[in-house]
């Protein structure tokens, strides 16, 4: 009887640990305690609003709770870095602002989980769990540009806007038809300019989702964040 109670006492111990471990609260703590790095600390010249810290997102969720910064893998913290850099060369009236960094697997399943979309329009934004996101890895970033007095420029669409507005592929249409104007078009290419210029992948149907690397590379290089 002892024995069993305290297996139970074990099991009940370990539940707690990990229920409370896996809270956004402590998301924090974990990614440091994977040696990911503060972007911020890398280059403070870089902004962070990360979306899924709040409801302002596409799934109406506050997903990362306290989390209030961007953690990255070293390499990719730096070639951030270098993207800003690059931007502080053209005009210091602007930012990169990053909305999405490191996304651990668990927050990828519950992204999915509650995002209400047909699965052929779903996989078109969002990895599949099962296949691993880029984030994932830490190997992608979310970004955008900020103003010196803070404020989010145009881009022509907001941040996780699911449709061929948002993509990068089809922006002088967009431009003829009047979709996209000449200026958040500009905007679109400053900021695709810095970061491919250090390095990053842009992706034809998101303006603001650039990937560090392939994801071969990413499984090689980096670890996946659980």
């Amino acid at each position: 009887m002892k024995s069993k109670a305290k297996i139970l006492f074990l099991f009940v111990v370990c539940s707690c640990f990990f229920s409370a471990f896996s809270q956004p609260k402590n998301l924090d703590l974990y990614l440091r305690s994977l040696g990911l790095v503060d972007v911020q600390k890398t280059n403070p010249d870089i902004k962070v609003q990360l979306a899924y810290s709040s409801i302002n997102n596409f799934v109406k969720l506050d997903m990362y709770g306290a989390l209030q910064k961007c953690y990255l893998p070293k390499e990719v913290a730096e070639g951030l870095s270098d993207a800003q850099n690059k931007l502080n060369a053209i005009s210091d009236f602007y930012h990169i602002v990053v909305f999405d960094g490191t996304r651990p697997l668990h927050i990828q399943q519950l992204m999915w989980d509650s995002l209400k979309l047909p699965i052929e329009q779903k996989t078109k934004y969002l990895a599949y769990p099962g296949s691993v996101s880029m984030h994932n890895y830490g190997a992608a970033v979310d970004v955008g540009l900020m103003t010196e007095t803070g404020v989010i420029v145009d881009m022509g669409t907001t941040f996780d806007f699911f449709g061929p507005e948002a993509h990068t592929t089809q922006e002088a249409i967009l431009v003829k038809n009047g979709k996209l104007s000449q200026e958040q078009f500009i905007n679109r290419k400053l900021l695709r300019s810095v970061m491919v210029k250090a390095g990053f992948e842009v992706m034809s149907t998101e303006w603001w989702h650039f990937n560090y690397c392939s994801k071969e590379e990413a499984v090689k290089k980096f670890t996946l964040i659980k």
